[in-house]
């Protein structure tokens, strides 16, 4: 997996990301797929973990939930972040997992999928390791919201193309007739995508932008600029979104799809 983090960007991700976008999305994708107490779950690309306790909650304690992610810095936030709970915390790749076949319930994972790089593999080893009949779910972006949209364009014009190109890949999905066949293919049956949408509010982007570019990978470029560049900057984004200003957030609509099979 590619999306790496270092430095305090995983605690301004947990604090500033997650209950403003990641926290809502995982709600939304454990609605679909309706765990059950006692079930074995494992989440893939876990981050710092705010879907893997959620699901720790609906599995309760006769339920297993493994959180599993590459990133060392992430796991480290999950873990203090899930003291009070019976998690395992598994840092690993998603193409060579050490568990057993025909382990698990259900496997779900929150905009990950597309920072893999050997899809087709990562989904044959989510077909492993589920028992049969048990089910995948799979959240990504359905591509670009106006404030990434945004974002990305001021990256472009005060970092440089290259970071903003580093930016924009992680809005840039497959498709979703291209995730049906992927797990299709990976012998998956009953697949469908499922696409949900949230209206999402957020800071002004004088407070949230400067937050959100500190909780990425490209944090340092950000950091680097002087602060006249930093402000220009985020005058920029704030510029091409007044239209979406509410009081004082901003408030646009997003989307995922969310990929579902059997094995």
């Amino acid at each position: 997996m590619s999306f790496q983090l270092s430095g305090s960007a995983p605690e301004i991700y947990e604090n500033t990301m997650v209950p403003l976008w990641f926290g809502r999305w995982a709600k939304a994708l454990l609605e679909l797929v309706s765990l059950k107490s006692g079930e074995r779950i494992l989440d893939v690309a876990c981050g710092t973990g705010v879907t893997t306790r959620l699901a720790k909650k609906e599995v309760g304690a006769d339920g297993e939930v493994i959180g599993l992610d590459i990133n060392a810095g992430m796991l480290s936030a999950a873990r203090e972040l899930s003291t009070d709970k019976d998690i395992v915390w598994m840092e690993s790749d998603v193409v060579n997992v050490a568990l057993p076949s025909h382990h698990f319930d259900a496997i779900i994972c929150q905009h990950g999928y597309h920072y893999f790089p050997d899809q087709p593999a990562a989904l044959k080893e989510f077909h492993r390791l589920l028992k049969p009949s048990r089910r995948i779910a799979i959240s990504i972006w359905d591509g670009h919201s106006a404030y990434t949209q945004s974002l990305c364009s001021a990256v472009e014009k005060f970092i440089s193309p290259d970071v903003a190109g580093k930016q924009r890949s992680q809005r840039e999905t497959p498709t979703a007739r291209a995730l049906e066949a992927g797990a299709t293919q990976a012998g998956f049956s009953n697949v469908s995508v499922i696409r949900q949408e949230l209206v999402i509010s957020v800071p002004l982007a004088a407070e949230f932008v400067p937050l959100h570019l500190g909780s990425m990978p490209i944090a340092p470029a950000f950091l680097d600029l002087t602060d006249n560049e930093k402000k220009a900057l985020v005058a920029d984004v704030a510029h091409s979104l007044e239209s979406y200003v509410v009081g004082d957030q901003l408030v646009y609509p997003d989307a995922v799809n969310v990929i579902t099979g059997i094995k």
